[in-house]
């Protein structure tokens, strides 16, 4: 059961999911568990991370919080008023929109000036009326950013939203991105497999076992973001490796 909190409530994520089962395609073939007794929680404002194999069940597990699957034992419960804003792995983009039309379009009650400081912010200022057929795929995924983050959200979902793109961009983005919910404290859980994005973005990170998907180890990153050096990332870097091979 996915549910906000009441007014007046912590703004947090608490998510205690105890199984999620997929049935099996066929009659001789028995149902998969994607999920087992994964428990875990976001304070206001937090980023966390979740990081594990391929196919370990973390778009399982970010679907299951959006409330796009309602079918698993357990409970979510979304922060206060449970807005939410969620960037999918591909942009998703309304083709015969304009950046600035799909923008609007999630967020109707957004004022002029904090669109336009979004689009400054994404680099998107000189792209409004352009059309998604015209966007590299870097500028599409800047436009998803942008709609996730225009409706304001409690809890912003991000699911592999550098997959693809070459190093230098996915930093970029990542950077704008941390820029973005530090300065609006926007609750924050992105699913990646690079440990460098991560690091890079999360307050903690959790690691995740092979399917069914469980939480194998937490880790708390206490270094800013803006301060992170390369010696406390490789420590990280290292410390999740460890525990990944454990």
């Amino acid at each position: 059961m996915n549910a906000p909190f009441p007014d007046g409530a912590p703004a947090r994520l608490d998510v205690a999911i105890a199984e999620k089962i997929y049935p099996g395609a066929e009659a001789s073939r028995g149902a998969r568990r994607a999920i087992a007794n994964l428990h875990f929680s976001l304070a206001a404002g937090e980023v966390g991370a979740l990081v594990g194999p391929s196919g370990c069940g973390k778009t399982t597990l970010l679907r299951l919080i959006a409330g796009l699957d309602r079918d698993y034992a357990g409970t979510i419960t979304l922060p206060a008023h449970g807005r939410l804003g969620m960037v999918f792995q591909e942009p998703r983009l309304l083709p015969w929109r304009s950046v600035e039309e799909n923008v609007r379009i999630a967020a109707p009650q957004a004022r002029d000036e904090d669109i336009a400081a979004l689009f400054d912010t994404l680099g998107l200022a000189a792209h409004r009326g352009d059309f998604p057929g015209a966007l590299s795929l870097g500028l599409a995924r800047r436009v998803a950013i942008a709609r996730a983050l225009a409706v304001e959200p409690d809890l912003l979902l991000l699911d592999e939203p550098f997959v693809s793109l070459d190093g230098a961009l996915a930093q970029r983005l990542l950077q704008e991105i941390a820029t973005l919910v530090e300065a609006r404290r926007v609750t924050t859980l992105i699913v990646t497999h690079d440990l460098d994005e991560a690091i890079g973005l999360a307050d903690r990170i959790f690691l995740l076992s092979g399917a069914p998907a469980r939480l194998a180890h937490e880790i708390s990153i206490a270094t800013p973001r803006s301060a992170m050096t390369q010696e406390a990332a490789r420590a990280l870097r290292e410390e999740a490796r460890a525990a990944m091979a454990s």
